[in-house]
């Protein structure tokens, strides 16, 4: 850290000089309100410590609007005179480092948002894509439950088919066997009625 004297009372700028307060840093050697020395801010209270951190001041000490209670306004009185040439070319040099890497994380960042979206939306697809293989699948099952369903009704309506052709050649075979019975029994008829016609024939050939 850089080793301060005492303030000095040669400042190289005023307020009137500042249209805006440097961004800060956190310092526990230069800090909390400077009620010893006789700056007064806009809102003519005691100013408060800070220590410059922005390109070339940085490192700087200054006073600026201590005020909590009310929006702070842009008072600056700078403690520190600006940086030798040197120092200055060094600082201006770290800051540029430090934006390049800054542009640089933003824009690998800004790649890998874009990969992430890309990501993101592979994703969305295979999410719709199993989206619809799920409704297909569904779908096919229940074709095919349904087709389970009808052949087995089919089956049942061929088995009730097959009792019904068995029963009727029962029926049938049945239906041959009376007539067997009743054709034989017509012929036995006829046969014995040729019989008894002869024995007649002999009988009255006799009588003759």
């Amino acid at each position: 850290m850089v080793s301060w004297s005492e303030p000095s009372d040669c400042s190289d700028s005023s307020s009137d000089d500042v249209s805006r307060v440097p961004a800060k840093m956190e310092c526990t050697e230069w800090s909390g309100i400077a009620l010893n020395h006789p700056a007064r801010c806009e809102h003519r209270a005691p100013c408060e410590k800070f220590v410059a951190f922005e390109w070339t001041d940085s490192g700087r000490r200054f006073l600026g609007c201590g005020k909590k209670d009310v929006p702070k306004c842009n008072f600056v009185d700078w403690i520190d005179p600006e940086w030798p040439v040197q120092l200055k070319q060094a600082l201006n040099t770290i800051w540029t480092m430090h934006e390049e890497e800054l542009t640089n994380r933003l824009r690998q960042n800004v790649v890998n948002a874009e990969e992430v979206v890309k990501v993101m939306e592979e994703k969305r697809k295979m999410e719709n894509d199993l989206r619809f293989f799920k409704v297909d699948f569904a779908k096919m099952v229940a074709d095919k439950e349904d087709a389970i369903t009808q052949l087995g009704n089919a089956r049942l309506v061929i088995s009730d088919l097959k009792e019904q052709i068995e029963r009727k050649n029962l029926a049938d075979k049945s239906d041959t066997n009376i007539h067997q019975v009743l054709r034989a029994k017509a012929e036995e008829e006829r046969d014995q009625e040729k019989e008894e016609k002869v024995k007649l024939v002999q009988e009255m050939d006799k009588i003759k």
